[in-house]
């Protein structure tokens, strides 16, 4: 079976998507610079399963990929 080799274009939804989780992944950046104790829990994490849970916690959603909303 031969596959389209042509790639699809992200859609201006998934562009707006990947734009927000950047700018949550930039939020999440600053909070963990400035609070230690959010920087050593974040530290403690095993695996991107454990980021994600604990970043939800805080208020974040960035697990998902864009495709995925």
């Amino acid at each position: 079976m031969i596959k389209n080799l042509v790639p699809s274009l992200m859609s201006n939804k998934d562009l707006s998507n990947f734009l927000k989780k950047i700018e949550q992944l930039n939020q999440i950046a600053e909070l963990i610079k400035n609070n230690p104790s959010k920087k050593f829990s974040l530290s403690k994490c095993k695996n991107h399963d454990e980021v994600i849970k604990l970043t939800t916690q805080w208020g974040f959603d960035i697990g998902k990929r864009w495709g995925e909303y």
